[in-house]
């Protein structure tokens, strides 16, 4: 009996089965192809002919659109470019109507644009590109325009890194003409952009107009190259083309064929890529018929190739039939061979050979099948033999190895550095070395193996610093065991005092490891970065870090408790003066018995932090009353005045204290403490060495104090700096001798600021070192236009002086203004040399090798005025404004100042006295023998062109004297 799976039905159902599909595949292509292939073909041509013509019209008006939008991002490009250019920038900063028009009239052909106009920062009208333009209707009408609110919010809010600009397509009622030109037309593109100066402030904008041309290059280069025609339409009205010479009726469309014109002539498609633009492209009907032929010839070709491959098909249908059975036929002879190759190997001991067929159900399959089972028992037996010689070797090697093993492991635990134990699931102790009976000094011998943890546990005596839980804090470490599958840690102090780490690893079989090592050093280290990392090293005392934990906690217990408590942030005064003047050492030890009293007159439940520097706070106890504070800063004012005893120095402070009230209001910690910091504030300006609570009105001031050192920061750049000059007469000859520069700052909002608010500010903030130098070259600039006899005289601050940087602003200063180096006299005061900085000397003794002269300034209300005298080689002296007013009812102010004249005619130097107000002051100064004098009486300061009437008035009168 056949089987079903055979080999005979395997041929027979193949042969029959590919004759079929090629049979039914061949009736059914050609009856698919032959049925109404044709009728299609004439009904779908048309429609798809249309369908391209009108893909092909929209990319036409896309691309226009996309030709248009580039021309008009181009042009916003160059004029952009234009904004960026230095030049543009200067020619708008001089307000110059003919410099803008030079610039921007070759500029704007550069740009493609018809005409620039220029507006200042407040978006007025200040030039134009054109002589032609119309400047004063322009600025009459300019705010009535529709994106005039774009350009003004652009002027205000743009910075260099953030750049607002407009860019619009109007009609020429929304932008009128700008430049009369030939070319207006109904619209036109709209660009603008601010201009900034080198500082990054806008000082004005360019706003170009460009008129779409009737006929624009790009657009007509386009349709030329693409064989269309192209309109562009806005309100109705055809206002540029390209290739097109019809009307607006010819770009009406058809109601029943929207694609086509209403005469039929053309093919028409519009779309609005570019607003309020419509885009229209159009082609002859004539191109709709060429592309119908075409179609019609690609269908009668493509009839043609379907015949072909036809025929193509039934031929492989046949070949695919014979192919078919010459394979089923190897699928007998092939698997065959092989199943007789394999018997071979088997015979000859080769059992891996790969037996083929043994997946298939038929008689082959069978036959496999059976000599894969054959081919296995054979192998099998084999191996067993050898794997019986192979595991009698590696019994022998194991061995040998193991006690290698155990020799080793002798050796490591008795050279280890840390003691080891090992404990089983039941607790008892396994192994343990040496090292871990000197760790915790147990006695030699004490531990055995199969102790118990408790047993060894009792051997101990430790202190547990640091448990690895709540509840195992009273066993001791040995006894304790880990939980499952978690490492844990203990740390214990000895006998001796020594800290010891112990570390319990579990085993997989329930039992664990104990590993000890001594971390005395390593605790001792941590403990002191601890300490070091929230205290003061100079003074011992908690640091911010502190501060700010007490601080919140003493929040936290507020909450719940109520009550107040108090921030006291204390700044000491003439601290700085001390460590200048007497060494950095000696300031330090200040520091440390500044500490000892603070804390001496801290209670128990306050804490005195050091802030930085010689800024010191207190946090009081909770609950405080208000009255205890007072008292509390009384006593600091009072215990930190008296005098302090170090190294044979008697050094006198003072302090200022802010104090801030915590009422439990919510105030969070942070702001109690600025709160404090602005009382502390508010303390020196009232003079230091006093206490003020903190009032919500403080923060206006610092605000006010923070709002003009911004201003300041940009007074030079805006040209609000101006020098004022007092005049210096000889009392020999009663003539002017020269003048003193005074610097001014007209504010725009504030008005005329008074030097004594803001060259202090300047002094704080380092604006000093810019502020002095743009005062010095503009000194030496206007003097350099005096008569040669006349001299200036400029203030220097001390910062001026440190570093290396004022002997060439010097230099160039005199270089650039053509200067003579003895006409300049540079004025500081004691506290510059008051540090006995190398720099500043340095800096004084190049002034004065260059020729400057150098006069000492305010002498005698300093600190050790004639030292100063012997260190540097002054040439003048200038007597303080506050003697010099008393020597009308003190005769001790006429001895004083009749000493130091005296004094400077014995070092060779001239005098100057400051402050001269009234003639009895003169006669009296002319009197004892003063060189110079200067005053209200004498002369105000005045400006620039004052001090040059006056000069010349003096002048006029020394020459009509003369004649």
């Amino acid at each position: 009996m056949i089987r079903h799976s055979s080999l005979l039905w395997h041929y027979t159902y193949g042969a029959v089965f590919t004759a079929l599909c090629a049979f039914a595949g061949l009736i059914g292509l050609v009856a698919y192809q032959l049925e109404g292939s044709m009728a299609r073909q004439e009904t779908e041509l048309l429609q798809l002919s249309q369908s391209r013509l009108q893909e092909k019209l929209s990319a036409d008006v896309e691309l226009a659109g996309t030709r248009l939008e580039f021309l008009f991002q181009d042009r916003y490009r160059r004029l952009n470019s234009i904004a960026e250019r230095v030049d543009t920038a200067k020619a708008i900063a001089s307000r110059n109507v003919v410099a803008m028009s030079e610039l921007l009239g070759p500029a704007a052909v550069l740009a493609d644009v018809d005409g620039i106009i220029v507006l200042d920062e407040e978006a007025r009208v200040i030039g134009a590109s054109s002589y032609s333009a119309d400047l004063v209707t322009l600025g009459s009408k300019i705010q009535g325009f529709s994106f005039y609110p774009e350009m003004a919010r652009s002027l205000k809010v743009s910075f260099p890194g953030e750049k607002r600009t407009v860019s619009k397509i109007l009609p020429i009622a929304d932008t009128q003409v700008f430049v009369p030109d030939e070319t207006v037309n109904a619209v036109s593109q709209i660009i603008f952009v601010p201009v900034f100066d080198d500082f990054g402030y806008v000082i004005g904008g360019l706003l170009a107009q460009r008129w779409l041309r009737p006929e624009e290059t790009l657009l007509a280069a386009l349709a030329q190259i693409n064989a269309f025609e192209l309109a562009i339409v806005y309100d109705e009205r055809i206002i540029s083309r390209a290739n097109f010479g019809g009307t607006e009726s010819d770009l009406v469309s058809s109601p029943e064929t929207p694609n086509l014109t209403s005469n039929g002539e053309r093919v028409i498609e519009c779309g609005v890529p570019v607003l309020p633009l419509s885009i229209c492209a159009l082609m002859p009907i004539e191109a709709l018929t060429e592309t119908q032929n075409e179609l019609t010839r690609i269908g009668i070709e493509e009839e043609s190739k379907m015949l072909k491959w036809l025929f193509l098909f039934g031929l492989l249908t046949l070949v695919a039939f014979a192919t078919v059975a010459f394979l089923l036929a190897r699928q007998v002879t092939r698997p065959l061979t092989n199943i007789t190759r394999v018997l071979s190997g088997i015979a000859d001991g080769d059992f891996e050979s790969k037996v083929v067929g043994t997946e298939r159900s038929d008689e082959v399959g069978d036959i496999a099948r059976s000599v894969v089972s054959l081919q296995r028992s054979v192998k099998e037996r084999d191996a067993l033999r050898l794997r019986v010689n192979e595991k009698n070797l590696i019994l022998k090697s194991q061995e040998a190895r193991l006690r290698e093993q155990n020799v080793l492991f002798d050796a490591a635990l008795s050279n280890m550095s840390h003691g080891l134990c090992m404990f089983d699931a039941a607790g008892k102790l396994i192994v343990s070395n040496q090292r871990y009976a000197e760790l915790f000094e147990l006695e030699p011998g004490g531990i055995r193996p199969g102790m118990t943890a408790a047993e060894l546990s009792a051997f101990q005596n430790v202190e547990t610093l640091e448990p690895e839980n709540p509840g195992s804090a009273g066993a001791p470490s040995a006894q304790r065991k880990p939980s499952s599958g978690t490492q844990s840690t203990e740390m214990v102090k000895i006998r001796s005092g020594r800290i010891v780490l112990t570390t319990r690893q579990p085993l997989s079989d329930g039992g664990w490891v104990a590993i000890s090592e001594d971390i005395t050093e390593r605790q001792e280290a941590r403990d002191r970065l601890a300490y070091l990392a929230r205290h003061d090293i100079l003074t011992q005392l908690p640091n911010r870090i502190e501060f700010r934990d007490r601080k919140q906690a003493l929040l936290k217990r507020q909450q719940v408790e109520g009550g107040e408590f108090a921030i006291l942030c204390l700044d000491l005064d003439e601290f700085k003066t001390v460590n200048d003047s007497l060494g950095h050492p000696i300031g330090d030890e200040l520091l440390r018995q500044v500490a000892a009293r603070l804390k001496a007159l801290a209670s128990g439940s306050e804490i005195v932090v050091r802030l930085g520097g010689d800024e010191f706070a207190i946090l009081t106890g909770l609950p405080s009353q208000v009255q205890e504070i007072d008292e509390l800063a009384q006593t600091i004012i009072w215990e930190l005045s008296q005098p302090f005893q170090i190294a044979d120095h008697e050094i006198v402070i003072g302090v200022s204290i802010g104090i801030s009230l915590a009422r439990g209001d919510g105030t969070a910690g942070d702001e109690l403490f600025k709160q404090a910091d602005l009382a502390l504030y508010r303390a020196k300006e009232d003079g230091r060495n006093i206490y003020r609570f903190f009032e919500a009105d403080m923060g206006v001031a610092v605000k006010d104090r923070r709002e003009l050192i911004t201003d300041l920061r940009n007074a030079v750049g805006n040209g609000e700096l101006e020098l004022y000059f007092q005049p210096q007469y000889c009392l020999r000859s009663f003539s002017i001798s020269g003048f003193e520069a005074l610097v001014r700052w007209n504010h725009p909002t504030r008005g005329l600021v008074s030097p004594a608010d803001f060259i202090p500010l300047a002094e704080d903030t380092g604006l000093i070192n810019p502020l002095g130098e743009w005062v010095l070259q503009e000194a030496c600039r206007i003097a350099a236009d005096w008569p040669q006899h006349l001299r200036v005289a400029v203030n220097l601050s001390p910062r001026q002086l440190r570093g290396h940087a004022f002997g060439p602003v010097l230099i160039e200063s005199l270089a650039r203004s053509g200067l003579r180096a003895e006409r300049l006299e540079l004025e500081v005061t004691e506290g510059v040399l008051l540090t006995d900085s190398d720099d500043v000397l340095n800096a004084l003794h190049q002034a004065k090798s260059l020729g400057v002269k150098v006069s000492m300034d305010d002498f005698g209300t300093g600190y050790s005025s004639l030292s100063y005298l012997r260190r540097f080689p002054f040439n003048k002296i200038k007597i303080d404004q506050s003697f010099v007013r008393s020597m009308a009812y003190s005769d001790d102010s006429i001895s004083i100042v009749k000493a130091i004249i005296g004094l400077a005619q014995d070092l060779d130097m001239s005098t100057t006295a400051e402050g001269v107000e009234t003639k009895e002051l003169l006669d009296m100064l002319v009197e004892i023998g003063c060189t110079e004098a200067q005053g209200y009486y004498l002369g105000r300061p005045m400006p620039v062109a004052e001090a040059q009437e006056l000069i010349f008035s003096v002048d006029q009168a020394i020459s009509t004297a003369a004649q």
